[in-house]
């Protein structure tokens, strides 16, 4: 009880802060500098005009800044992925014509030779990648590395790139209404009296990989009225089937990821969330994207999915909401088609 209430004076604080704790950006002899994730200093001498984002959560940032003009490479998956493109193709012309560059083929392989060509001003990547972050620096170009574990990260994120790029007045705006809206939520959610588990599996057919309690799965189960089954701090911990048929989950939630992959598995037929067919999929990814500030898109659906005989809170016009807000009305009204 003292952990449920503590979660919800900690949301309900969010709507006093707007600005991320972690700010550590500040001009310095005519430069913007950030820290990014690597706590490694990242500056430059104006706000980016030519970037080259290769970690999609950065991208849909980028067009939440209006900043998506700027954007001169994506990653390879934007083309790749058929509800990703489709999203991205109401956001951007150029996406939808398969114009902008994909200096990458894959999630970890970039061409950098293909990037370079570019001559971007700014390169945001994922974490992990050493390598290509080594060799841009050598030819002096500025790379801001993000990993968006945790909502307070992806607050903290999505601040530096608007820095970065000369959009801090609108992250600031969305960041207030974010936080003002997540403790409306959390208020409403917490007053769940029996809160359900949940089991969280990744990503494309992942479904004995699983998030642990610092993660930012963990963050948008909770915001839902729920508690995450699996107890380890481990942000990204595996488990087998054995310890999952344990555990034996109220839900099982999947991102981007058939059901079919779980109903289909002989050995979980015995789970209650099988036998109450309570297997939910967060798809399309791009509206249920909780590496972003559509966190709360996410825990609006799961909260009205699991509880819907008790959740007052309404999903259709919150999602109108939420996602005119980031992207404007007629791309949300598109977007939600």
């Amino acid at each position: 009880m003292l952990k449920q209430l503590s979660l919800l004076v900690c949301f309900a604080l969010l709507a006093c802060s707007h600005e991320p704790e972690r700010v550590k950006a500040k001009k310095q002899q005519d430069s913007i500098c950030v820290v990014d994730s690597t706590d490694a200093k990242v500056c430059i001498s104006e706000p980016a005009q030519r970037v080259v984002s290769l970690f999609e959560s950065a991208l849909d940032g980028l067009y939440m800044l209006n900043q998506g003009h700027k954007v001169i490479g994506i990653p390879a998956e934007i083309y790749l992925q058929p509800l990703l493109f489709d999203a991205y193709s109401k956001l951007d012309t150029r996406i939808a014509k398969r114009s902008i560059s994909t200096p990458s083929q894959g999630a970890n392989a970039i061409n950098i030779e293909s990037l370079m060509l570019l001559k971007p001003d700014l390169v945001i990547l994922g974490s992990g990648q050493t390598q290509a972050v080594d060799l841009l620096k050598q030819f002096e170009i500025p790379v801001y590395i993000m990993e968006s574990s945790t909502y307070d990260q992806v607050k903290e994120e999505l601040y530096e790139v608007a820095l970065l790029t000369g959009a801090e007045q609108r992250a600031q705006s969305l960041l207030a209404f974010s936080d003002q809206l997540i403790a409306d939520v959390a208020t409403k959610t917490a007053r769940q009296p029996n809160k359900q588990s949940i089991y969280y599996a990744w990503s494309g057919g992942r479904i004995f990989s699983t998030s642990g309690r610092k993660s930012i799965t963990n963050d948008f189960i909770e915001l839902a009225g729920a508690y995450n089954i699996v107890t380890t701090d481990a942000s990204q911990p595996n488990v087998n089937p054995e310890t999952l048929i344990e555990w034996n989950p109220d839900n099982i939630v999947l991102w981007n990821t058939q059901p079919e992959l779980i109903y289909q598995r002989k050995e979980l037929q015995g789970l209650s969330a099988l036998k109450q067919q309570k297997v939910f999929n967060l798809t399309p990814a791009f509206i249920y994207n909780p590496h972003t500030i559509k966190i709360i898109v996410t825990a609006i659906y799961l909260n009205q999915s699991i509880y819907p005989e008790h959740s007052d809170l309404s999903v259709a016009e919150l999602k109108l909401k939420i996602l005119s807000e980031l992207y404007g009305e007629n791309i949300a009204k598109a977007l939600m088609q």
